[in-house]
């Protein structure tokens, strides 16, 4: 992924759209959605794969 690149995103709390450069996009990174706030998992970077993070998950 180019990291000069904004990349869309949906969060997965909010369904808001929101963007993000593709250096931000790191595997195992907990990003903030920029709407509601909500912690955002990066499960995968090519194809992004996001979840909502939880204390449960474990790295």
């Amino acid at each position: 992924m180019d990291n000069q690149t904004l990349v869309s995103l949906f969060c997965p709390d909010c369904r808001g759209r929101f963007e993000l450069e593709g250096a931000d996009i790191i595997e195992d990174e907990v990003l903030e959605c920029a709407l509601c706030g909500a912690e955002i998992l990066i499960l995968q970077e090519d194809p992004i794969k996001i979840k909502l993070f939880t204390e449960d998950d474990d790295f």
